[in-house]
């Protein structure tokens, strides 16, 4: 099979590298799927850039997100899985979520775990399957961990983000009563409002403070937020005291711009919010079902339709990378395969 792979960290120009590679075998309690498309996360791209993990392996392909075909399966699974569309999620990770593995779905075929290939509802493409996995659910686990949000005030930071904008369309199908979101450009305003939200407020012009506090109660009609799915907690932390409604969460999934922030702590403490920290990777089994079916409900009801921001071919997988790292997509980047 053709694939790509990388033996030593680095920038994705010098160390990505497309060639041959033998079939795998589907063993016991796998599937072995066909590829028709490989997600590109961000934590792929830190993953491949040293960010996160040392090498695990001599030689990894990356990827954790994929959708194609069943073609075989292994000892103890249902051979009537063959010929289902699948999608894909955690193939590049060890056993219990939080390492890196060293095979991933940038190839043609690979082998997975039984209950990691799910479904692929009718209608949606390979592409669209391939976009669900981290993004879509990690905006289930963020927004529905902590119960329903039917008839809530929902905030989501990064509106035009991957995970962001499939939040919003959660939101918007789970019944969120008004959605309000911030992002960094009208562009991304617009994408947002297309996907859902009532209102998008720009963090960029505004600074994280007192403005945009005052910006977000304005959109939100006056209303404090009851639930938070955030993209940076070391940014937004602090803020949220001033925005969430008494007994509020905030479940959030990153923290890019301090790493290791500051928080006040009592304001936090004062109206007994929840901060719940999404690693969607880290999830018991009984959870993986019930946020992926959550994702198929919302895909199978026409809900969920992740932005493709580009695709690329397999041979091309460095541009794909660098789109990721250039932080300009509005939505998912996709390999076809």
């Amino acid at each position: 099979m053709k694939a790509v792979s990388y033996t030593r960290h680095g920038p994705a120009a010098e160390v990505l590298e497309f060639g041959d590679f033998p079939d795998p075998v589907a063993d016991d309690g796998e599937v072995l799927v066909r590829l028709g498309a490989s997600g590109v996360n961000p934590s792929d791209v830190k993953a491949r850039s040293g960010y996160l993990w040392p090498m695990t392996a001599q030689r990894t392909i990356p990827h954790s997100d994929g959708a194609g075909v069943i073609e075989a399966v292994g000892g103890g699974v249902d051979p009537a899985r063959v010929g289902e569309r699948v999608w894909t999620y955690n193939v590049n990770r060890t056993e219990d979520g939080l390492g890196q593995g060293s095979i991933g779905t940038a190839a043609e075929l690979v082998a997975v775990q039984s209950a990691r290939a799910i479904p692929l509802p009718d209608g949606a493409s390979f592409v669209t399957g391939a976009a669900l996995g981290v993004p879509a659910m990690t905006a289930h686990a963020a927004l529905l961990t902590d119960g329903p949000v039917d008839g809530m005030c929902v905030l989501v930071t990064g509106g035009a983000g991957a995970v962001g904008s499939l939040a919003i369309q959660m939101a918007k199908w789970a019944g969120a009563a008004r959605i309000v979101t911030t992002v960094s450009s009208d562009t991304k305003a617009a994408a947002a409002i297309a996907d859902g939200a009532d209102a998008a407020v720009n963090y960029r012009e505004l600074g994280i403070g007192d403005n945009l506090r005052n910006a977000l109660l304005d959109a939100s009609g006056g209303r404090m937020f009851d639930r938070m799915v955030d993209v940076d907690f070391g940014a937004y932390v602090n803020l949220s005291a001033k925005v969430m409604e008494h007994g509020g969460v905030i479940g959030t999934y990153a923290s890019m711009s301090e790493p290791k922030p500051t928080v006040d702590f009592y304001p936090l403490m004062m109206n007994d919010i929840t901060i719940r920290m999404v690693e969607v990777y880290a999830q018991s089994p009984a959870r993986f079902a019930e946020i992926s079916d959550g994702v198929n409900r919302a895909l199978s009801d026409g809900a969920l339709a992740p932005h493709i921001d580009g695709t690329w071919p397999l041979r091309d997988v460095v541009a794909a990378h660098e789109r990721v790292e250039s932080g300009a997509q509005i939505g998912n980047v996709v390999v076809e395969i």
